[in-house]
């Protein structure tokens, strides 16, 4: 790889962990606008939560579900661990991993829940880069 393409993919890689950091910001603010412009808006794309009811085709389903979902969930602190983040070579989509855990207040009763996987894949559409797909899951115990 030249040297050129190599500073190019890490620049994309920051980009593209910056996104994904704001993944986790927007469920600690609840900011929808947030969610809305670093998701594709695809009435296709899949995206699977923890449980089993948590599975959105497409943006309206995700957003609708996490609209309803939001108001029950309060103090949310999540801590990020293990995250790596690849580029394709194209420099047009991208895929993540991380584990994460949650501090949270769920319907008033505080909570954790450790070792939650988060994985993902965005694309670069317009200069920008968003979620197209992402898989949470929490790991058997």
């Amino acid at each position: 790889m030249k040297n050129s393409s190599k500073v190019e993919n890490e620049a994309e890689k920051a980009k593209v962990k910056s996104v994904v950091d704001q993944f986790e910001q927007f469920w600690e603010t609840k900011d929808m606008e947030l969610l809305s412009r670093i998701m594709a808006h695809d009435a296709d794309m899949v995206n699977s939560g923890t449980d089993a009811a948590e599975y959105f085709v497409g943006w309206e389903s995700l957003k609708e579900s996490v609209e309803k979902m939001l108001p029950s969930l309060e103090k949310i602190k999540i801590t990020v661990k293990d995250q790596v983040v690849k580029v394709h070579h194209s420099g047009e989509v991208a895929w993540f991993s991380e584990v994460w855990d949650w501090d949270l207040v769920v319907e008033g009763k505080p909570m954790r829940s450790e070792g939650q996987r988060l994985t993902g894949v965005l694309e670069k559409r317009s200069g920008n880069w968003v979620f197209v797909q992402f898989h949470n899951s929490l790991p058997v115990r």
